[in-house]
């Protein structure tokens, strides 16, 4: 029998959230296309492989006996040789089957999550806490297969490398010709990390610490329907967008900066507005913008080929100022003056200002902080009033390496998504695309209401809805 193994995860990987990342990769079939089986089968022995080389991903999340605050992940000693995987599959390609849409409407209405229900298309949840987890749907026209993994292992960076991995262990098994040169093998040496501090650092790290016995509060409101969107924004848009802020701004802020202040702008105002209806009282709402950054090149010593967490969370405050008045429709219409309505150009600043502070010290102070507590628990986003509350939150996944290789013969990458496991709202990602030249693709959750007001918005900036 294998003996056990445990794989110490770092205190960046305890403090992430307790959920796991989800990809689903939309690849195109056609007449070409090898068959089914073939796809099959260079997908299951490709994953074994990738699990031969990253062990870690074999196994299950428990909490560690000294401290069940803080999780490890507990793996066979001996694996070579085992499958101890098997590729979940999914068959609904029938020719009779309307209920699943065909692969070529999902790709004319540009993949809308909505139609890609998690319950059909992810593996479903393990109450072991598996590490990974794949499963491969089969429908009319294309494949979509979803990658699991759980966020205290990898993050949106480091899922990227796993499955660039992923991809050309699966091509390389595809095809008879014996492969020349070693994959590319991401790292899960948590030595990689620097150390902690002794010192307990008394900066703003876009954490709070909860008291000891403290609960995160569960705020009591009555929960609005919500809704789910993917805007494209054109090259060209985001360079508009950005212009916008040249003159009124330092010249430092970035087309990401530029984004991030106009969908928090616009869902500020979107909230403000509804706030406004139920109460005429001047005051201020505690508002804050939470970024997750890549600190993976940030580090003195960059390490990009890391495929642990090392996500850092930017944040800074802007209060939502009510009674708010609604912006005329001839401002509505004019991009330079909605975005000084907005107060765009600040929001931008703030923003670069904030990513710009997470660096070598950064990381490090948030890595100190967290092995300062007996409870890592106690850690906490400081943005965590999001899902319909007043704080909102971006992550962006522009840069990952999704589009790189084929997985078979023919068998390229045409979209990434994000499968919704349940009705979300204050949120959103920038997806990974195909052609970074044809602009980005993001996707936000926001109840109907406010979801309305900021389409409006966006549309004035050059985004459009497929």
């Amino acid at each position: 029998m294998a003996d056990k193994r445990i794989f110490e995860l770092s205190e960046l990987d305890q403090i992430m959230p307790r959920l796991y990342v989800r990809w689903l990769l939309c690849f195109p079939l056609s007449e070409t296309s090898p068959s089914k089986q073939s796809i099959i089968d260079a997908l299951q022995a490709g994953v074994i492989l990738t699990l031969d080389g990253l062990p870690v991903l074999r196994g299950h999340l428990v909490p560690k006996v000294s401290d069940s605050s803080r999780l490890e992940v507990h793996t066979l000693q001996n694996y070579q040789g085992e499958v101890g995987f098997e590729l979940k599959v999914n068959h609904l390609d029938d020719e009779d089957d309307e209920t699943i849409p065909t692969y070529q409407s999902l790709k004319k209405a540009n993949f809308p999550v909505s139609e890609m229900p998690d319950k059909t298309f992810t593996p479903p949840d393990d109450p072991s806490l598996s590490v990974f987890d794949m499963m491969a749907t089969f429908i009319r026209g294309g494949v979509l297969l979803c990658i699991k993994c759980h966020h205290a292992v990898v993050d949106g960076g480091g899922l990227g490398l796993v499955i660039k991995l992923l991809a050309q262990n699966c091509d390389a098994k595809s095809h008879s010709v014996q492969r020349l040169s070693l994959p590319f093998v991401p790292s899960v040496d948590r030595g990689s990390l620097p150390p902690s501090k002794p010192e307990t650092p008394a900066r703003d790290l876009g954490f709070i610490v909860l008291d000891v016995g403290q609960k995160p509060a569960a705020p009591a409101r009555e929960y609005g329907p919500m809704t789910s969107q993917i805007f494209k924004f054109p090259n060209e848009a985001l360079q508009q967008l950005k212009k916008h802020f040249d003159s009124v701004s330092s010249g430092s802020v970035t087309s990401h900066d530029a984004l991030t202040a106009l969908l928090y702008g616009a869902v500020s105002y979107a909230r403000s507005l509804r706030f406004s209806e139920t109460s005429s009282e001047p005051k201020a709402l505690p508002s804050t913008m939470g970024i997750a950054v890549d600190g993976r090149r940030r580090l003195k010593t960059p390490i990009p080929e890391y495929a642990g967490n090392v996500t850092m969370y930017a944040r800074f405050s802007n209060p939502l100022q009510l009674p708010c008045a609604k912006i005329p429709q001839d401002i509505m219409k004019d991009p330079s003056l909605l975005a000084i309505s907005l107060n765009l150009p600040a929001l931008a600043e703030k923003t670069h200002s904030a990513v710009a502070a997470v660096t070598h010290e950064y990381i490090t102070d948030t890595i100190s902080l967290a092995s300062s507590l007996e409870d890592v628990s106690r850690m906490q986003p400081s943005f965590s009033d999001f899902y319909q509350g007043t704080d909102f939150f971006i992550t962006s996944g522009a840069s990952f390496p999704v589009f790189d290789h084929e997985w078979w013969p023919g068998g390229a990458v045409d979209a990434l998504r994000i499968p919704l496991k349940a009705q979300w709202d204050g949120s959103c990602a920038v997806l990974a695309t195909k052609d970074r030249s044809q602009g980005l693709d993001v996707l936000l959750g926001l109840r109907e209401d406010d979801m309305k007001v900021v389409e409006e918005i966006l549309f004035a900036f050059g985004a459009h809805i497929q």
